[in-house]
C-alpha cells in the first residue's frame, strides 16, 4: 500500500492519499495525486509543496493559506475553489479551470497559467511577477472574463493574448494593448 499524507503546516494530518502498490498494476508509474478528487475538501494551511495533482478535481475546495509552491496542477477542475492568500510560485496552472475561483492575496508569481480560465475569478492584491498567462501550447487563450485584479501586482507577467471584457478589473494604469491582450465582445 502506498500512503501520502496531506498535512498542515503544523502536522496535522489533513487528508489521506492511498494505492494498493502491485507489481502488475498499471497505475504503478502513475502519480498517487493525478485525477485525484479533492471536491469539497478542507485543505486550510495544507503542505502540497511540489504535489503531483495534474487532472485534479478540486472544486469548491478550501485551500486558503495552502502552501503550493511548485505543484503541478495542470488540466485540474478547481471552480470555486478557495486559494485566498495561499502560496502557489512556480506552480504549473497549465489549462487549469479556476472559474470563480478566489485568489485574492495568492502568490503566483513565477506560475505557469497558460491556458487557464479564470472567469470571474477574483484575484486582489495577489502577485503575478513573472507569470505566465500567455495562450496554451494549442493557442487556447487564458481567459479572463469578469475576473478582478485590483491591486495585483502583474510586474513581468505574460499577458499576451489572454481574453478579457468590458466587466473585468485590471490593476491601476495596466495597460491591456501594450500586454496584447484580446477584448471579447458581449
Amino acid at each position: 500500500m502506498i500512503r501520502v499524507e496531506i498535512r498542515d503546516k503544523n502536522g496535522t494530518v489533513l487528508f489521506v492519499l492511498k494505492r494498493a502498490a502491485t507489481e502488475d498494476s498499471k497505475e504503478a508509474d502513475k502519480p498517487l495525486g493525478r485525477g485525484v478528487n479533492l471536491d469539497g475538501a478542507i485543505l486550510t494551511n495544507a503542505d502540497l509543496r511540489n504535489a503531483e495533482l495534474e487532472y485534479a478535481h478540486l472544486d469548491s475546495a478550501d485551500l486558503s493559506h495552502a502552501d503550493l509552491e511548485g505543484a503541478k496542477l495542470a488540466m485540474s477542475n478547481m471552480g470555486s475553489v478557495n486559494l485566498f492568500q495561499a502560496n502557489l510560485r512556480n506552480a504549473d496552472l497549465y489549462g487549469s479551470f479556476l472559474n470563480m475561483a478566489n485568489l485574492d492575496g495568492a502568490n503566483l508569481e513565477g506560475a505557469n497559467l497558460q491556458g487557464a480560465n479564470l472567469v470571474e475569478a477574483t484575484l486582489r492584491r495577489a502577485n503575478l511577477t513573472n507569470a505566465n498567462l500567455g495562450p496554451d501550447n494549442m493557442g487556447v487563450e487564458t481567459a479572463l472574463h469578469s475576473a478582478d485584479f485590483t491591486e495585483a501586482n502583474v510586474a513581468g507577467a505574460d499577458f499576451s493574448k489572454a481574453s478579457y471584457n468590458q466587466k473585468t478589473i485590471l490593476p491601476k494604469g495596466f495597460n491591456p494593448k501594450k500586454h496584447k491582450m484580446e477584448l471579447e465582445a458581449m
